[in-house]
This record gives C-alpha cells, structure tokens and sequence, in this order.
C-alpha cells in the first residue's frame, strides 16, 4: 500500500518543496541501503565492488532531480526571501553553503568511483562511501532547516502576490519524464 505524503505546509509553493524533499528521500533511501550496508560490513570484496557501482548509479540517477530542485530554490525561492532577511549572512546564506556542500560530498564520491572498481579494496570502498554517507546526513539535515526555518520565514514575509508568483515559478517538474 502507497503511503499517503502528509504536507506540513498549506501555501501552494512550500507544498511544492516539500513534495519534492518527499521525493529526493524516497531516492536517498535507496541509496542509503547500501551505505549502511557497507557501514556494517556485510559484503565480502566482490559483494562490496558490485553495491559500490550499484551505489553510483543510483546517485547519478539522483543528481538529476536533485540538482533541479536546488537550481529551483537558488533561482526563484532564496532571491525572493532575500529581499525580506538579506542574504549577506543568515539562514538564505546557509542554505546555499548547504548546496555546495552536497555538491562538494557527491562530486568527490563519483570522482572516486570512476572508471574500474575492480582493483578497489574494503578500504577504499568504505572510504569512498563515506562521502556518500556524508552527503545523506548533510541533505537530511538540511532538508529539516528549510522545512522549520526557511519555509516559516516563506509563509510570514512574502506577500501573497509574491506566494502566487512562487508558486507559479516553482511548479515545474524535477524529473524528466520518458515519452
């Protein structure tokens, strides 16, 4: 049985954001199997360089929908908000140094994970998905921020015209459909 989203927030674009955390954790989770699995040491070498390029598919597949969202958020949703707490320092700031520091866990994991894994040892495997762990903590977090700090500061300070204006911008897809 599909479990039912529940939406903390009733304004239409925060309940695009939201929906699309929903969504980006959904994938996370996938992905996040396999880092706690490498994390407990269940697989032998071979097991563990076959969830290694199981892994960085996944997260590839992951970056797509990721990177639209924050483009979302960066493009449309922080200038807005700025103009109401500033964005010199604070929680807009924040958030955008968040995003680079996700960028900089996900790049630094895939440029490791090029090429051939098969010469990767237990070590290096479990090394490498450190960044991939990193960056699943960093992301949850950081998706709690924005949902109890920034989405708040939404709901308060932007006019109404400027909440349709949100939404309108917002509501785009993060994933390409196949057609």
């Amino acid at each position: 049985m599909a479990e039912v989203a529940n939406f903390k927030f009733s304004l239409p674009a925060l309940r695009v954001l939201e929906n699309e955390h929903q969504y980006l954790t959904y994938l996370m989770e996938e992905w996040h199997l396999i880092v706690l699995a490498f994390e407990r040491n269940v697989y032998t070498v071979e097991e563990g360089r076959e969830a290694l390029g199981t892994l960085r598919k996944l997260i590839v597949n992951f970056i797509e929908p990721l990177k639209n969202h924050t483009d979302k958020e960066e493009t449309f949703l922080f200038p807005m908000l700025s103009k109401y707490v500033g964005d010199e320092q604070g929680p807009v700031m924040a958030t955008e140094e968040e995003h680079e520091e996700i960028d900089a866990y996900i790049g630094h994991f895939l440029h490791h994970t090029l090429g051939d894994l098969s010469q990767f040892t237990m070590e290096d495997m479990q090394k490498v998905v450190g960044d991939a762990a990193e960056a699943f903590e960093v992301i949850t977090v950081h998706f709690v921020k924005e949902e109890s700090i920034l989405f708040p500061m939404v709901d308060n300070v932007l006019r109404i015209e400027e909440q349709d204006q949100l939404y309108e911008q917002l509501y785009t897809p993060i994933i390409k459909m196949d057609s």
